[in-house]
């Protein structure tokens, strides 16, 4: 039974010209997997919450509690202390985890669906988590749960409070039947806190238009809020480009799972091309594997993505989600190497689209990259589809329409 009188969360606003309009300030709760790469797509959303003037609290574990709270958000650890890298182990030497990663991507490109490994895995993650979120969403009482869409103790903790649950995707993936499909891996979970195995009433938002999603079932379509964590900018990022900049990533995953060795090819060609190669990498590089680096490149730690693409004229990555859509935002030409995941699906909308390419490192010369930095028509495309994601209804427009959906809605 939800306690909250909700005329103590009242506040007094001016709106739109007329003063002493009298506004309920909503409380929504994101419930999200530690992962950098499930806690950053939610953040543009979360914002505009916060902007809206409601409460907002995130609750998460491992990285990305200190991740959310250096993007300015109240966070609730809810288990402290676990180790979630003995549910995702890293097994064997890195061309070993690289193929694994690779047949892996291949398969959900053909099936369009989260492997019911996947699924098993966050169940075990949300298994962890789901005691402490259940704990304080009792005591806070959020009127929504925002999830990252593999959170698991989400749909629990939104069930037993009786609140509906907003799935945040963070992919091109569209998934309908994916909660119905994760329902029994959950089970357990929701037997043991004694609360019945059932979905709450669920609404699904994506970041892109639906025409580029792929897979089957509804949502609403919202425009991204690019955010890979904040940091202070480099001096060179602050003086103006002496030539062309290229920006070579492989985001937070890829390092950790695969290593960087992949990028050495691509590293070389880079050495005949009159352009600047930044390569970033993060905290831990694993720049061993890669070996000596031509003249041109500049090795950069943590850097914000988004900023850093404002100065680039093109991006190398590994297919990422998080970063294609950056990138397509940024309207600079992209090359995707897939690595696993999802990335052959966001490469092939990156090929559809004409923003950019996809190949395999071994692939990729020094005519590619040129091509990559100079060719007109990729950029033409790359501020097409730019142009196109601006217009999408951003988090200001999407809080009170999510909003509608609460009990005071």
């Amino acid at each position: 039974m939800r306690s909250t009188v909700w005329a103590d969360r009242r506040q007094r606003w001016s709106f739109a010209g007329f003063p002493g309009i009298e506004v309920i300030a909503m409380r929504v709760l994101f419930s999200v997997s530690p992962g950098l790469d499930h806690l950053y797509p939610a953040s543009g959303l979360a914002w505009g919450f916060r902007t809206a003037g409601h409460d907002v609290v995130v609750a998460t574990s491992g990285v990305s509690t200190r991740a959310a709270a250096h993007a300015g958000f109240a966070v609730r650890e809810v288990s402290p202390g676990v180790d979630f890298e003995a549910v995702f182990p890293r097994v064997g030497r890195p061309e070993e985890r690289a193929r694994a990663m690779r047949e892996g991507g291949l398969a959900v490109a053909t099936s369009l669906r989260t492997p019911e490994v996947i699924l098993e895995k966050f169940s075990r993650v949300s298994d962890l988590m789901v005691e402490g979120t259940l704990r304080f969403a009792e005591a806070w009482q959020p009127d929504l749960i925002v999830y990252s869409r593999l959170q698991g103790a989400a749909l629990v903790t939104a069930r037993a409070l009786g609140v509906p649950a907003v799935e945040h995707g963070f992919s091109f993936l569209r998934e309908g039947t994916m909660p119905q499909r994760f329902l029994p891996h959950l089970k357990p979970v929701y037997e043991r806190l004694g609360v019945p195995a059932e979905l709450p009433d669920i609404t699904a938002v994506h970041f892109a238009p639906q025409h580029m999603m792929r897979g089957e079932g509804e949502g609403w379509s919202m425009r991204s809020v690019p955010f890979h964590g904040g940091g202070t900018l480099p001096d060179w990022m602050a003086t103006p480009r002496q030539r062309p900049r290229l920006c070579v990533t492989l985001g937070t995953t890829v390092p950790y799972g695969a290593g960087a060795g992949g990028l050495r090819s691509i590293l070389n060609a880079a050495a005949d091309v009159d352009a600047e190669c930044v390569l970033s990498l993060g905290d831990n590089p694993g720049l061993e594997a890669i070996g000596r680096l031509p003249g041109n490149v500049r090795v950069v730690g943590r850097t914000p993505l988004s900023t850093l693409l404002t100065t680039c004229d093109a991006i190398i990555h590994h297919g990422g989600a998080g970063t294609t859509l950056a990138a397509a935002h940024a309207g600079v030409p992209q090359l995707a190497m897939p690595h696993g995941a999802d990335s052959w699906i966001n490469a092939d909308i990156i090929t559809g689209s004409g923003m950019g390419l996809s190949m395999e490192p071994t692939d990729v010369d020094s005519t590619v990259l040129k091509t990559l930095v100079h060719d007109a028509d990729l950029r033409s495309s790359a501020r097409t589809v730019a142009a196109e994601l601006a217009r999408l209804p951003g988090p200001d427009q999407m809080v009170p329409r999510l909003l509608r959906l609460t009990r005071r809605g």
